[in-house]
């Protein structure tokens, strides 16, 4: 099972990805877009790339424009960090189920 970050590290993590929060256990990201269809577009965007990486995150498209990604490691209780990500050489990775 992947090892549980502490808040702390997560906050400084979280400081350098644009648009990402800590809500708990959760990290969480919102966006808005150019109506209804563009937001179902970035969600199945987001739902595919998610999918490819074994990532289940909750999608709420809401507001007739706005996205939201909230996402935790369920098997483990919180948020972890894996495999190499092209920014920032860790990423902080939250996979729901």
């Amino acid at each position: 099972m992947a090892q549980l970050l502490d808040p702390q590290t997560v906050d400084n993590e979280l400081a350098a990805l644009h648009g990402w929060s800590r809500d708990g256990d959760t990290l969480v990201r919102s966006w808005q877009v150019k109506g209804f269809s563009g937001a179902m577009q970035l969600a199945n965007v987001v739902a595919y790339v998610a999918n490819q990486r074994n990532h289940h995150p909750d999608i709420a498209v809401h507001d007739y424009n706005r996205v939201t990604v909230t996402s935790t490691t369920h098997d483990a209780g919180g948020i972890t960090r894996e495999r190499p990500a092209p920014r920032r050489g860790r990423e902080l990775r939250a996979r729901g189920r």
